[in-house]
């Protein structure tokens, strides 16, 4: 997989990287994170890796398009996950999940508004609690 993320990188004019390539080996593994929780993560192979360094690299794969971030309630969360979908914060759960809705009309519209779209993040803030079990059975 690191041969794979590397040539990535350099698909996408980076340098590579042992920080980049943990972030993505991370994000490709699913699920959200912030950048705390990341760097928490890598800091148990790589003892003195700086959270300065791991924000740093955040803003530079996602401004390279390698990544989606999002805010929720004052915190960003990041993913690999690129298409459009939504993003749901369950208060009740504290949870973040994904929902599959055609967003290529709200797309559309804003591009024949003469909004040139570069990222398009939907959130919704929800309780979930009551239909979560069933959606991730349906969402497997």
């Amino acid at each position: 997989m690191e041969t794979e993320l590397a040539n990535l990188l350099r698909q996408h004019g980076l340098k590579v990287t042992p920080q980049r390539i943990a972030i993505l080996k991370l994000l490709y593994s699913g699920g959200h994170f912030n950048g705390e929780q990341i760097y928490n993560e890598l800091k148990k192979s790589e003892p003195s890796i700086s959270l300065s360094t791991v924000y740093n690299a955040l803003n530079t794969l996602e401004k390279a398009g390698l990544l989606n971030s999002f805010e929720v309630n004052g915190i960003t969360w990041y993913e690999i996950r690129r298409n459009l979908h939504v993003n749901v914060f369950c208060e009740d759960t504290n949870q973040i999940i994904d929902v599959n809705i055609n967003l290529n009309d709200l797309y559309k519209e804003l591009e024949q508004k003469g909004i040139n779209v570069k990222s398009l993040n939907v959130v919704a803030i929800a309780e979930c609690s009551k239909v979560l079990k069933e959606f991730q059975i349906s969402n497997s």
